[in-house]
């Protein structure tokens, strides 16, 4: 069995009319349109070299997601397309297939470029869509929103993912590159030469008749998300990102090279693992290049997984689900980043035969007062991040706990983990954070969860992202004030538990650790299914504090009709320490098969994470510890 494994499923050039997206795959430049440009003019024409300078505005053009008269839903509007500058995108002089000089667009779409070419070649400017900065210096432009970084690196490449080319699929760097190409121009004697260009963007009925603008609008999102996380730090090195979006990417699920990606996603690739986004582009289906909000969402996967920490097992979610804790709190920070990003709470996802039957989630609205609190609940991480990151209208705070120290617990990612050191750094009751936790009309969570095991958290200095008394659990337990039950309320019968079935971890000790009713795998009234792994009740997590060199853990019993250890395959487990898993038993058959063990080295004093995954129910285990 598998279950341990993440389920995020490890989940190319158009031909446009002039200007257009050519491609670039490799060294080879590939014109998008059949038109073919001039490499030059004859050597009888050719003057003497001059030196003169090529200037101009790049824009690109989108449409606008916007709500639909549906509240709930959402659509593309249609009716204008909007013109924006091209920021920070590669400019090129060529020449034919040579480059001449190469600039970079301020964040007014400016470019300036001198070049050198004998006077009276033919020459055209080519816009990349890609962004590649080394130390990077505030331009000026561009407004406040667009002055966090100095100092940092980037390199952002918008490529094509459908190429029927196999060097592709082990090689994202082979993949085509997305340039907006120029008519030609004769170089002069001496002086200027001005040239405007827009990658223009064009739908009518139910088909796009240009859709050049598509690759600027995906690099221009992530033009903003770069800059909202320079807002914690100025100098970030952010790791080569390449996102993929072809105009063939579907919501079909196969072979992601032929555009079959299932849904727009992030994902590591090769064995370096480099950072790619895959991003939907069929028209009448799904063009999430202009859902700005969808693409920020995934570049904030990006960002836990490459400068952050991530430890979401992934998977599909929706937000009335009860979750992996790991899985809300990613896709929570995902959703609160889109709205960090873009300074608008409202995340819109159009979709459709017109992209008309989206739907929208305003992630500053208080969740609920059943099952969409906890750290279980999507919907509860993304109103806590967004509203700890609004109050001070700046995501500096929440990156500082992402990166200082979050990246580093020895707990796992989650939403208790954030609030227990934004506490610890900040205090309880700056910004009204205690208020965002605990309020009756927030997240209605006890405060005391975030403490190291005293009375009361206000004006302690000691904080814990462990619960070690089990505040959340004793809260959230059967007939308690805050009783949830299981899964939701959509899909009754109900269930309560007991509160350690609500605990975040258990605290297991040297020796055997009976069952309680933490050790337990269900389902509730979700289906038995691969797809439901990542539902809360299917991987319970366990903190363990070495005493030596070696640590084992195992589950010595198992409690199910008639199993044994040896006689199924139900549990797997897997030890984790500050997110690197250290030891995984995920045997199908043997002496392990339904009790688990895994031996990893350890050093005393530090606390490891066990995760005891199962598929199908299990009423029981016991946990034992050695030494």
């Amino acid at each position: 069995m598998a279950a341990l494994l993440p389920v995020l499923a490890l989940v190319g050039c158009t031909e446009q009319k002039e200007p257009s997206a050519s491609a670039v795959c490799g060294s080879e430049i590939v014109p998008a349109s059949k038109a073919k440009l001039d490499s030059g003019v004859s050597q009888a024409t050719v003057g003497p070299m001059s030196t003169f300078t090529v200037y101009g505005l790049l824009q690109y053009q989108r449409y606008v997601p916007q709500p639909a008269p549906d509240p709930r839903k959402a659509e593309l509007d249609y009716t204008a397309a909007v013109s924006l500058p091209i920021r920070r995108a590669v400019v090129q002089i060529m020449s034919g297939s040579t480059v001449l000089a190469t600039g970079i667009s301020n964040d007014g779409g400016n470019y300036s470029i001198s070049a050198s070419a004998p006077e009276g070649s033919n020459l055209y400017v080519r816009v990349q869509a890609r962004s590649t900065v080394t130390s990077y210096s505030k331009d000026g432009f561009g407004g406040a929103d667009a002055e966090s970084c100095q100092g940092a690196n980037w390199d952002i490449r918008i490529v094509n993912n459908v190429t029927g080319d196999s060097c592709s699929a082990s090689s994202p760097s082979s993949r085509p590159l997305y340039a907006l190409d120029g008519a030609t121009f004769t170089a002069p004697a001496s002086g200027t030469v001005q040239r405007d260009m827009t990658a223009s963007t064009a739908f009518s009925g139910s088909t796009y008749s240009a859709r050049a603008g598509a690759p600027f609008a995906l690099l221009d999102t992530a033009i903003s998300g770069i800059e909202t996380a320079c807002q914690g730090r100025a100098n970030i090195n952010f790791p080569v990102l390449y996102v993929n979006w072809s105009k063939d990417n579907s919501t079909a699920s196969g072979n992601r090279y032929a555009g079959n990606i299932s849904t727009s996603f992030f994902t590591n690739e090769t064995t370096s693992k480099i950072a790619n986004l895959y991003i939907l582009g069929k028209a009448g289906i799904d063009t999430d290049e202009f859902d700005s909000h969808v693409v920020a969402h995934e570049f904030g996967h990006y960002l836990e997984n490459k400068i952050y920490r991530s430890d979401s097992i992934g998977g599909r979610h929706s937000m009335t689900d009860s979750l992996d804790p790991r899985l809300a709190f990613g896709e929570g920070f995902g959703n609160a980043f889109s709205g960090i990003v873009h300074r608008d709470p409202n995340y819109i996802d159009t979709n459709g035969a017109t992209q008309n039957t989206g739907f929208l989630i305003n992630v500053s609205q208080a969740p609920g007062t059943k099952d969409d609190r906890g750290p279980w609940s999507e919907r509860a991480m993304q109103y806590m991040i967004y509203e700890t990151a609004t109050a001070f209208g700046t995501f500096a705070r929440v990156h500082n706990i992402l990166e200082s120290f979050q990246k580093t617990s020895e707990a796992s990612t989650n939403g208790l983990t954030f609030m227990s050191y934004y506490f610890q750094e900040y205090g309880p009751t700056d910004s009204g954070v205690t208020t965002t936790w605990s309020g009756a009309n927030s997240l209605d969570m006890p405060l005391n969860a975030l403490c190291d095991g005293s009375a009361n958290c206000v004006g302690s200095t000691a904080f814990s992202p462990f619960d070690i008394n089990n505040d959340l659990g004793n809260y959230f337990a059967a007939g308690q004030v805050g009783e949830r039950r299981y899964p939701q309320a959509s899909q009754a019968p109900e269930a309560t538990f007991d509160a350690n079935f609500w605990s975040m971890y258990r605290h297991l000790v040297s020796g055997v650790n009976p069952t309680t009713g933490h050790d337990r795998i269900t389902f509730g009234n979700y289906p038995v299914t691969s797809a439901n792994l990542n539902k809360l009740g299917l991987r319970r997590l366990y903190t363990v504090t070495a005493t030596s060199a070696s640590t084992t853990v195992r589950v010595s019993s198992i409690t199910q009709g008639s199993n044994t250890c040896s006689n199924g395959d139900l549990l797997d487990m897997a030890v984790y320490y500050k997110g690197t898993m250290l030891g995984l038993d995920e045997s199908s058959s043997g002496t392990t098969a339904n009790c688990p063990r895994v031996t990893f080295s350890s050093t005393p004093g530090q606390t490891y994470i066990v995760e005891v995954a199962g598929y199908g129910t299990v009423a029981g285990y016991e946990l034992t510890v050695s030494p």
